[in-house]
């Protein structure tokens, strides 16, 4: 979850399911890729992880990379993020950021980088809110893309926690990426090791265990 307080900021109220179908017959999936635009979705890093794991520590429950979602059990900007991302035409790509909380990344500590996306491919309904779901690769913090980089002019890098991005931008994006090595099972190895009481999951009471990757594996 993106959102410093445990309240679901900005989400719709579960009881409030009013309008919601209608919602989803807006959802668009299929994009060219010579349209495609992305955006920025913030979460809080794990501070004992070199990994860019999700703070699972402080039991964030998002992105929830097991099922490459993002605002599946919780949600956090949801109508100004990622309701908009899943009824856009164009936007396809939902890059993951995040500010490095790993002290013994002295070269990355405390400062932002894109680590990852979600390719909008599917959606979740759940207890009332929405959530992206798609293939997903994530990136060392070595093989991150620094925010300022890609924002060299804007005036205060940290307060951004979502913003859309241009054509331009996300190419930028995708073509550093391609030369990277996706790290997203050890990301998830990383989270099974630091949640091992299983906090942040639903566990057998999600939809999706059996297409979970925290879980398909295990023993």
């Amino acid at each position: 979850m993106s959102c410093k307080s445990k309240t679901t900021k900005g989400c719709i109220k579960p009881s409030n399911l009013k309008g919601n179908k209608e919602k989803l017959s807006k959802f668009i999936f299929d994009i060219p890729e010579g349209l495609a635009e992305g955006r920025l979705q913030f979460f809080f890093h794990c501070p004992l992880s070199e990994l860019p794991i999700r703070d699972v520590l402080a039991h964030k429950t998002e992105p929830h990379i097991e099922i490459g979602a993002e605002n599946y059990i919780n949600c956090c900007y949801q109508p100004n993020n990622i309701l908009p991302f899943l009824k856009s035409s164009k936007e396809k790509y939902l890059f993951l950021f995040t500010t490095c909380k790993s002290q013994s990344l002295k070269n990355h500590y405390n400062k932002r980088f894109i680590v990852g996306y979600i390719i909008k491919e599917d959606f979740i309904e759940y207890n009332g809110h929405f959530a992206v779901r798609g293939t997903t690769k994530l990136y060392s913090f070595k093989d991150a893309y620094p925010l300022e980089r890609l924002f060299p002019n804007h005036k205060n890098i940290k307060n951004i926690r979502l913003k859309k991005l241009s054509h331009a931008e996300t190419k930028k994006l995708l073509d550093h990426f391609k030369r990277k090595n996706n790290i997203l099972q050890d990301c998830i190895e990383e989270i099974k090791r630091s949640d091992k009481n299983n906090k942040t999951c639903l566990g057998k009471k999600c939809s999706y265990q059996q297409e979970c990757l925290r879980w398909n594996q295990r023993k």
